[in-house]
């Protein structure tokens, strides 16, 4: 993390600290999509963030600044969650340095998997969030969420809720079976070399890394790339106060891709072996 990130940390500890948890800014809650009682045996459920204007959130990995987000659960017994997805991030930019996350309204959605055996007519699930968030100053968002379901009856999402989890979906980054990457380290960062027999690498108007894991590659707000024969050469330059040097390469490759309808952004998810 620079120097800036760790200033930023700090001050934004103190402020925590002088704080309390509630704020105005920002707001969560879970929501549900809809639920056949008879039918269904699992429950397309997200967290739900709703910031002011210019207000964000962090992503995973919070870049040079802020604090990552994360989620705590709690539910009964015999009932299981799968893995929280995490849409797209935004990349935001402040003097040059760049951190990951979120504005406006962002669902993390997952699923509740029900137990085979149903003994309960209806269960507690909740939610202790932990996060920061920032305009031109960064305020503690720690809150927790609490929802009771009703398992005997049918729950019928609205509209708006529908369409969040639809968009939610549509942002998260999918598994890679379209690009394949050869990565070599090569002084002060790593070269990836990307083809593909399933996209036309002409169309990709623009590429971008995103670690899982800070403190390795340089956060920045965009990354040398190039065409090359039938590959794209995509340069990602190490940390100067680099932690480790990988094994393996883990994040989300950003795509922006032109089609018939417009520019798409596309994610997948990447884990590649350095060499």
């Amino acid at each position: 993390m620079k120097h800036f990130g760790i200033f930023l940390l700090v001050i934004c500890t103190v402020y925590l600290q002088a704080q309390s948890n509630s704020t105005v800014e920002a707001s969560a809650d879970i929501v549900f999509d809809s639920f056949d009682s008879v039918n269904d045996t699992l429950i397309n459920a997200g967290i739900l963030v709703s910031l002011e204007k210019d207000w964000h959130i962090y992503w995973r990995n919070s870049g040079d600044s802020g604090i990552p987000t994360s989620f705590e659960f709690d539910l009964p017994e015999n009932f299981r969650l799968t893995e929280l997805k995490w849409p797209l991030p935004k990349i935001f930019e402040f003097e040059g340095y760049a951190s990951y996350g979120y504005e406006n309204k962002v669902l993390f959605p997952f699923q509740i998997i029900l137990p085979t055996e149903r003994t309960l007519n209806s269960f507690p699930i909740r939610v202790k969030l932990k996060s920061l968030i920032c305009k031109d100053v960064c305020k503690p968002f720690n809150t927790e969420v609490s929802k009771v379901f009703d398992l005997n009856s049918t729950h019928q999402s609205s509209t708006e809720i529908k369409e969040l989890f639809k968009n939610a979906l549509n942002q998260i980054p999918e598994k890679n079976f379209f690009i394949e990457i050869d990565a070599k380290e090569i002084a002060d960062k790593v070269l990836m070399s990307i083809t593909s027999q399933r996209l036309n690498l002409k169309k990709i108007k623009s590429i971008h890394f995103i670690p899982y894991e800070n403190g390795i590659f340089r956060n920045s707000l965009s990354q040398n790339f190039k065409w090359n024969d039938e590959s794209i050469q995509l340069e990602i330059e190490y940390d100067q106060f680099k932690t480790k040097t990988p094994d393996l390469i883990e994040g989300i490759l950003l795509l922006e891709i032109s089609s018939e309808e417009g520019v798409k952004k596309v994610g997948y998810e990447i884990s590649v072996k350095l060499n």
